[in-house]
């Protein structure tokens, strides 16, 4: 028996065109790896922003809900003109806070939403201070752009939608409800000086 010549056969290693082809096999499998990761990562980016459009619509429609069921009185500009108070449709609030949210208005335009607080003075005029970015107008299956704000009886409908950089855009739209039963008149039976 030749055992020594069975031992060499077998340490001659890899023919040139067998290295070439596991060289070839694993460059396939990291670009499938590669490719996976990469788009792991553009499906989380996507998510995130769409978390955050979610959370700052959120934010912007909690804040109107909240000055609404407090709201003693609320003005709404001419959707469709540039009040003097903003540059654009506002939504002016006289609650029945105490303190500096005695009197809240939102302005949705321009691509933010401008919120000012005052503790029962008249709201000043713009600038206001931009609160949330994001901030569009939406448009309905028609193509035609919704109100951000419209008078509903005693409560207020509004409509918008939040953008966000790499994720889809997000639409927000409620009533909100006024909860105070004597809607128009200010606690002591005060003239209320928001607006």
């Amino acid at each position: 028996m030749n055992l020594n010549r069975d031992v060499a056969a077998d340490d001659e290693g890899l023919s040139l065109v067998e290295l070439i082809f596991y060289v070839v096999i694993l460059g396939l499998i990291t670009t499938g790896i590669a490719v996976v990761f990469f788009n792991t990562w553009k499906a989380q980016a996507s998510v995130s922003d769409q978390v955050d459009a979610t959370e700052r619509g959120q934010l912007v429609s909690s804040q109107i809900e909240k000055a609404m069921r407090n709201a003693v009185a609320y003005e709404i500009t001419d959707p469709t003109l540039t009040s003097s108070l903003s540059s654009g449709p506002t939504l002016v609030v006289a609650t029945a806070m105490s303190g500096s949210n005695a009197c809240m208005a939102f302005n949705l335009n321009g691509g933010t939403a401008q919120l000012t607080t005052t503790s029962g003075a008249r709201v000043a005029a713009a600038p206001w201070p931009t609160w949330q970015s994001g901030i569009s107008q939406h448009k309905n299956s028609g193509g035609v752009l919704v109100p951000f704000f419209v008078q509903v009886g005693s409560d207020v409908a509004y409509s918008f939608d939040v953008t966000s950089a790499n994720g889809p855009t997000v639409h927000f739209e409620g009533t909100a409800y006024l909860r105070n039963p004597s809607w128009g008149t200010l606690p002591g039976g005060g003239t209320q000086s928001c607006f």
